[in-house]
Formats: C-alpha cells, sequence, structure tokens
C-alpha cells in the first residue's frame, strides 16, 4: 500500500461507517475488494499497519442503521481479512468476528432481511475458511445450520452462494499444519490423519459433516423440487474434491436417492443426475467393485430424452477409466440418429461393389446401443430431425480425434453414413423409405450440412478411408459445384477439402479448378472471398508441387484473380491480394515457366497503388502482409528494395493501427535480415558463429536500414498515438539497443537519422531528448546508436504495458471517487471505473 493510500484509507473507513454519508453508486465497493483481496497474503500484517479497518468493520457490524450494500462490503472485508491465521486471530481477539458472522446478532435485526447483507455473510463466511481455525469457528458457533437454511433461500444469489460454501466446506483440505507435524520421517495417508486431527480438536466438526449429509439426503427425497434441486447441485460441485471418507458418506445417501428419483420418472432433474454422475465417474468411486455408478449412467443414457442423452454420451465415453461396456452403450447412443436415417434408406452398400468392401448392412451400432422408440418419431419432425443430427453428428467430430471410435465402429460404414447424410441434403440420393419425410426435412438444410461437413473433415486421417477419396471428392465437388449451395456450407466445402487435399499425396484434380474460375465470377461477394481464400491456402499447401504449379498457371485462375483486385467488396480485395501474393511465389521456382503471368515486381506495384490509394483497410492490411509473405518465403524475391521503402513509409502513415503494426513486423523482419548479413542478430538468443561482428559490414547494413527508412517508421511508430504500435515499436527498437549499444565498432560510425525537419521529431521525439537535457543542436548531429543510447526504452516499454486506465482504476483514485462522491452531492456521479 503506497503512503497516498495509507493516508486517505482512515478518512475513507469514517466516510463509509457513516449512515449519513450514503453512496449514490455502491459498485465501486465491488472494486475496493478486489484490492483488498490482493492485499491480504499470508502473514500480511495489513490490520496491524491499518487499525481502522477493524474499527470500520466492529462500526458497520453493530450499527442498527447501516446501509445494507455497506455491511455487505463489511462483512466481505471481515472475511477476506480474516482468511489468514494472523488476522483471524487479531479480529477473534477483538470479538469482531462474533460481530459480523454469528447469527444470534442477525435473526432479530430487520437487515439480515435484505438479501444484499445474507449474501454478503456467506460470500465473507466463504472467504474466511481457509484454515483449521476458521473451520472450528464455523462450526462451534452452530454457522453451519444458518448456511443450510440459506442454501434454499428465496433469492437465488443467496442459495448459491451458501451452495458454494457448503462444497467449500466438503471440500475443506488445509493440510499445512498436519504435514508440519508429521515431519519427513512418515508415509502415513495425510488425508486420514488431518480428518482424524481436526475431529478431535473440533469435535463439533464431525457432527456438521454428519448434519450436512443428513440435509442433503432428506432434500434429495424432499418433495420440494427446489431443494432437490440445490442439494443435487451441491453433490455435482462436491464429489470429484471430497476427501474420501467424505466422498464415500455423501455418495452413499445421493445413490440410494438417485436410484429413487430415476425411478419416479423425475425428467425435470435428469440434466442434474447427469452432472452429478459425470462428477461420480472422475472419482475412485467410478473404479469400485461394487460401484452402482456404471448402472446408474446406462439407466440414464437410455430413459432421458437424446437431446440429453447424446451430449451425456459424449462425456462419458471420454472418460479414462470408462468399462468398455458402457463406452460401446454411449457411443451407441451417439450414433443412433445417423443409423436411423441412413440406413433406413438403403443406400449402406455404396459403391461396395467398386471397392471391394462387403456392405456394412446396418453395423454402424455397436452391440449394446439404445433405443428409443420415439426417436423415429422425433426423426419426422423437422426441428427434432435437425438438432438430433446434428448433435450426433458434433459429437462424432469430438470423439473422431480421440481414437474412441475407432475400436467400437467399422470407420469405414461411419464415413459412408457421412457422405450419405451430405448426398441428402443435396438431392443426390432418394429413399424409398417409409420415413421418407426425414429426407425432406434434410434437403438445402444448411445446419446438417454444417455438421456433417465438420465430421467428413474429422474423418480424414482414419488410414481406413483412404480408399474412399475419390467418393470423398465426388461429394465436395458436388457441393463446392451446386448454384444452390449456401454461402458459409461452401465455405465449410473448402475447408473440409483442403483437409482430404493435405493428407493426400497426390495434387487437387483438374475439375477443382474449373469449379474455382466459376465460383470467382459468383454474383455473391462472401462467395468470391472464400474461393480466393481456399485459393491461397491450397497454393500455400502445395507451392512445391511442380504439377500443381503448372496447372493452377494454365487455368486462368490467376487472371481472375487479379481481375478481382478492383472488385466493389473490400474483403474480395484483400482476399485476392493474398491469393496472388501466394500464386506469384510459385513462378520463381524453378521448373515452372513465367510467360504470360504476372511477375513478382509488376505485382508489387500493383499492391504499392492499393497501399496508397484503397480507402478500405482490409486491403491495405493484405498488402503489408503479402510483402511479409514474399520476405519470409525461401524462392528469391529480387527488385523488391524500392517498394519497399514506399510499403514502409506508407505503411507507418496509414490511419489503421493495425495496417501500422503489420509494417513495424514487416521492418522487423528486414532488420533481422539486413543484420544477419553482416553476422549480427536483434535476437538475444541468437549466438553468431562470429566471435565479433564485422564494423564496417556492420554499419553497412545500418546505412541500408537507413535508405529503407527504417529508423524514421521505427520512432514515428514509438511515439504514435494507439498503444499496440508504441509497443511493438518499442521492443524492436530495445532489440536493436542491446545488440549495437555494446558493440564498440559501430558507436564510433555514424549513421544519421535525420531527425532534422521531421514534424513528427518536433512535437514527440525532440521533447524527450529536451527531457533528458541533449540540446537542439546535439539532436540534428546525433546517430542512431547515440539517440538509442540516450533514450530510456526500458521505462517506455514499462509504461506501455501498463493498460490505458491504470491512474484512473488505481485504489487512490477509487478512494478519491468514494470522498468526492460522499462529500458534494448526489449530483456528482461516481466513477469508478
Amino acid at each position: 500500500m503506497d503512503s497516498k493510500c495509507v493516508e486517505l484509507l482512515p478518512l475513507v473507513c469514517s466516510v463509509l461507517a457513516d449512515p449519513k454519508q450514503a453512496l449514490s453508486d455502491d459498485t465501486c465497493l465491488e472494486k475496493f475488494l478486489d484490492w483488498f483481496s490482493a492485499l491480504t497474503a499470508p502473514d500480511s500484517p495489513l490490520l496491524e499497519i491499518q487499525p481502522c479497518l477493524v474499527t470500520f468493520i466492529s462500526s458497520v457490524c453493530k450499527s442498527k442503521t447501516a446501509e445494507p450494500s455497506i455491511l455487505s462490503f463489511a462483512l466481505k472485508l471481515t472475511g477476506l481479512l480474516a482468511a489468514n491465521e494472523e488476522g483471524f486471530y487479531i479480529l477473534k481477539q477483538q470479538s469482531i468476528l462474533e460481530s459480523a458472522f454469528e447469527y444470534q446478532g442477525w435473526s432479530d435485526s430487520c437487515l439480515w432481511e435484505d438479501a444484499t447483507v445474507r449474501s454478503g455473510w456467506a460470500h465473507g463466511l466463504h472467504s474466511m475458511v481457509q484454515h483449521q481455525e476458521a473451520m472450528c469457528f464455523l462450526f462451534k458457533n452452530g454457522l453451519i445450520k444458518v448456511v443450510l437454511q440459506l442454501q434454499v433461500d428465496k433469492s437465488l444469489f443467496v442459495a448459491s452462494a451458501a451452495n458454494q460454501l457448503l462444497a467449500h466446506i466438503l471440500n475443506f483440505s488445509e493440510l499445512r499444519s498436519t504435514c508440519t507435524s508429521l515431519g519427513n520421517g512418515s508415509r502415513t495417508d495425510l488425508r486420514e490423519v488431518y480428518e482424524d486431527r481436526l475431529a478431535a480438536e473440533c469435535p463439533e466438526w464431525a457432527d456438521g459433516i454428519v448434519e450436512i449429509m443428513k440435509h442433503v439426503e432428506d432434500s434429495l427425497m424432499s418433495t420440494v423440487p427446489f431443494r432437490t434441486r440445490q442439494s443435487l447441485k451441491l453433490v455435482a460441485l462436491s464429489l470429484a474434491h471430497c476427501q474420501p471418507r467424505v466422498r464415500e458418506m455423501l455418495w452413499q445417501r445421493t445413490e440410494r436417492a438417485v436410484e429413487v428419483l430415476l425411478g419416479n420418472g423425475q425428467s425435470s432433474l435428469t440434466q442434474l443426475f447427469m452432472e452429478v454422475l459425470q462428477a461420480a465417474a472422475r472419482t475412485p468411486l467410478f473404479i469400485q467393485t461394487n460401484s452402482s455408478i456404471v448402472t446408474l449412467i446406462e439407466s440414464v443414457l437410455c430413459t432421458s430424452k437424446p437431446t440429453q442423452s447424446i451430449p451425456f454420451a459424449a462425456g462419458i465415453v471420454h472418460l479414462e477409466n470408462c468399462p468398455q461396456s458402457l463406452k460401446k452403450k454411449g457411443i451407441g447412443v451417439i450414433l443412433q440418429p445417423l443409423e436411423l436415417v441412413t440406413a433406413s434408406a438403403g443406400l449402406q452398400q455404396l459403391h461396395s461393389d467398386h471397392h471391394g468392401i462387403e456392405s456394412p448392412k446396418i453395423g454402424l451400432l455397436p452391440e449394446g446401443g439404445c433405443q428409443h422408440t420415439s426417436l423415429e418419431e422425433q426423426l419426422s419432425q423437422k426441428s427434432s430431425c435437425v438438432s438430433l443430427l446434428c448433435l450426433s453428428l458434433s459429437s462424432i467430430t469430438q470423439l473422431a480425434g480421440t481414437g474412441s471410435l475407432n475400436l467400437e465402429i467399422p470407420m469405414q460404414s461411419l464415413t459412408l453414413s457421412v457422405l450419405n447424410v451430405l448426398k441428402f441434403c443435396v438431392g443426390m440420393s432418394v429413399s424409398s423409405s417409409p420415413i421418407i419425410s426425414v429426407f425432406r426435412n434434410l434437403i438445402g438444410c444448411s445446419k446438417v450440412q454444417k455438421c456433417a461437413l465438420d465430421t467428413l473433415g474429422s474423418l480424414c486421417q482414419s488410414p481406413e478411408n483412404t480408399v474412399f477419396r475419390s467418393e470423398v471428392f465426388s461429394v465436395l465437388l458436388q457441393y463446392l459445384d451446386s448454384p444452390d449451395t449456401n454461402s458459409t456450407v461452401l465455405q465449410k466445402a473448402y475447408q473440409v477439402t483442403l483437409k482430404w487435399l493435405c493428407v493426400s499425396s497426390e495434387p487437387p484434380p483438374q475439375v477443382l479448378f474449373s469449379v474455382l474460375k466459376k465460383r470467382l465470377c459468383d454474383m455473391r461477394w462472401e462467395v468470391r472471398d472464400s474461393s480466393l481464400e481456399f485459393l491461397a491456402q491450397l497454393t500455400s499447401h502445395f507451392h512445391k508441387n511442380l504439377g500443381y504449379c503448372e496447372t493452377l498457371l494454365s487455368s486462368g485462375v490467376p487472371g481472375l484473380s487479379l481481375a478481382l483486385l478492383t472488385d466493389p467488396e473490400s474483403y474480395v480485395r484483400a482476399s485476392a491480394i493474398l491469393a496472388l501474393g501466394h500464386s506469384v511465389l510459385i513462378t520463381s521456382q524453378a521448373g515452372v515457366p513465367t510467360s504470360d503471368h504476372v511477375l513478382l515486381g509488376d505485382l508489387a506495384r500493383q499492391f504499392v497503388d492499393i497501399l496508397v490509394q484503397d480507402t478500405e483497410v482490409f486491403a491495405r492490411r493484405a498488402v503489408i502482409k503479402v510483402f511479409t509473405l514474399w520476405l519470409t518465403s525461401p524462392y528469391p524475391t529480387e527488385d523488391l528494395e524500392e517498394p519497399l521503402r514506399t510499403v514502409l513509409t506508407q505503411g507507418s502513415e496509414d490511419l489503421d493501427w493495425e495496417v501500422k503494426v503489420h509494417t513495424l513486423e514487416l521492418a522487423q523482419i528486414l532488420i533481422s535480415q539486413t543484420l544477419a548479413e553482416s553476422s549480427h542478430s536483434t535476437c538475444p538468443y541468437a549466438v553468431s558463429h562470429a566471435p565479433h561482428a564485422n564494423g564496417e559490414n556492420l554499419t553497412e547494413s545500418l546505412r541500408k536500414l537507413q535508405h529503407l527508412r527504417i529508423f524514421t517508421v521505427l520512432f514515428k511508430g514509438l511515439f504514435d498515438c494507439d498503444r499496440p504500435v508504441a509497443q511493438s515499436a518499442c521492443s524492436i527498437l530495445l532489440s536493436l539497443k542491446l545488440a549495437l549499444t555494446g558493440n564498440s565498432s559501430v558507436t564510433e560510425s555514424k549513421v544519421a537519422c535525420d531527425l532534422h525537419g521531421q514534424s513528427w521529431v518536433e512535437d514527440a521525439l525532440k521533447k524527450h531528448l529536451e527531457r533528458l537535457h541533449v540540446g537542439a543542436e546535439s539532436q540534428k548531429s546525433m546517430g542512431f546508436v547515440e539517440v538509442l543510447s540516450v533514450l530510456d526504452l526500458e521505462d517506455m516499454q514499462q509504461t506501455l504495458g501498463q493498460s490505458s486506465d491504470h491512474l484512473e482504476n488505481s485504489p487512490h483514485s477509487l478512494m478519491e471517487d468514494i470522498l468526492a462522491a460522499t462529500r458534494i452531492s448526489e449530483d456528482n456521479a461516481l466513477d469508478c471505473y
């Protein structure tokens, strides 16, 4: 706590304790608590340094006229201060804890009727119970009865706070004193020693835990739904972190109640049952010999609604110790909607003769899958059909990456089923199934299409599916070529096509470029944009494949991309720039013909014009990214020096902060490459092979950077009004300072910064140097290295790292706001953010 806060805190405490000084906005109190939580570290002497806090808490807790918000703040503050043992003893000796938390003092008070006060009481107690002494205080004073009452409070905020406190009590695991007393020579189970010791020192603890258990058991069997729900939530919160004995007690009471509730068909509680069972399955209870958890999970899987059971099954299958039988049943639940849709269509034999694969014949479901009698009826209704199929497909997508599916079901059958769904959605397959309405529901359904495409993309890594690549591309090309394909579905189809192409050693089929030419002329700008994005990604992946390069350059696609540089939609122009940036690089490879194609130098000049003239930021950002791509590519990129000078200058003067940041990234690459030529590096972790960098080479490199105007770009960025720009420039200058200022050979060279006559220098850098007592004449003749040595870049970096509102949100500013709000008038609005 700094001196200004130390001075103001007593005054603020006295103002808050005065019932006549009401705050017009009490949100600042939560911010005040955040500050105190950072101050109340273990062994913190805060209460000894600031006795005004004790006076404030005592005054407010004993007051009969305190504002509820102030009283709630005081209770929460008490809990924070008592969270460490030293603070707990100080407050206990002065009877502050009794005033704050003993229920007898509150039971007759009208203040307790305010939910804000009850919530503050629960939160304060929760903060305090972090050590054994506080836990004993809670039990010895009978506070557990109050917490149990608040668990079913009429205020949901209070009930939630009480439930969190109860879970914290059940999960209490403060073992520090026990570990200390045991020493290093004991291998005793610390949990058992902890429980025995706490029970011996605080007999009320064992009684209190039993009381909580009985409350949970009674609530679970209660006819009051809210009581049951709250206790189910408590069990779900507590099971995973309880001590072994407590967990056994809690599960014994929960197990019987859940069995009864499931038998009574309590469907409104199904989601909470699932949360409890998932929590139990993550504990050692799951693998016990006589555990009923597996049986209960199977019961929930087979009796709950498919919209609930499918996500639940996905979570269960992921469990590390999930028994094989349960995993099969869970996967069966997940796959069932997909199985019913595809099996009923009679199309499972999809090209089986061609591939030499035996027809799966409804073999998608593993044995033991649950049967839902109402599932077919739900699939015949459009809304439920779409939601069920999307849930099934999304869960399959999640499981495909974990390897959980491969051992349980034939991946080829699954791939064929997903392809069938995609075919139904575009009308490629017609069915005579009794549930023909299912297929009417799927035709043109973009939600199912996107989910099925995601699933198909997740299956591309399976080696079993290599035989289906031609079939997969046939379906995907249908989506890419169809005029009815939704633009967002088309974008997803591009992504999946790229995934399947990337796992293949063969280049894309030529027909794909015909589809791209068609799509680049589409009336919808979203389609043109996603097509160009796909082209850029495709070229980035296959740029080393000469067959791909020759096919692309002869396809006419680059010419259409060039025409889209003048597209009316800025997103499309930006994507065209990136696609052409990737495409032009392949002409630099040996063996790739360059005649009749745009060359890098010509394209660079065209991009510079876009950077200067385009009024939309997306295209300008793309230009900088492409120049960065070119500089970092392994292919020769000659004739870029002059365009780069313009790009750096224009990019540093752009109105968009992202363009300026990308320009600085470009400058960093140029600096690294240029200094690397002189065996020097700006990276502090890089190790040069030469023992000392050659002074002449280094000076020449600096002159080259000066010719590119990089120093001007860096200093301009350093004093930019956008903080990300200034941070980036400061970081680059710091790396240069570390690399250059310690080199004696370069300090003698005069690489001038051309500081004279720069308007931005007069407004920023010149003033900064004047504060460092550097005269005007000296500024004109200073070299770049000298400027680096003079500037306190380390301090500037630290300042830039602070949030823009660090002064306004400081504790000192907050206290001044509180004083101003209470002293002046209600019209003075409190500004704490």
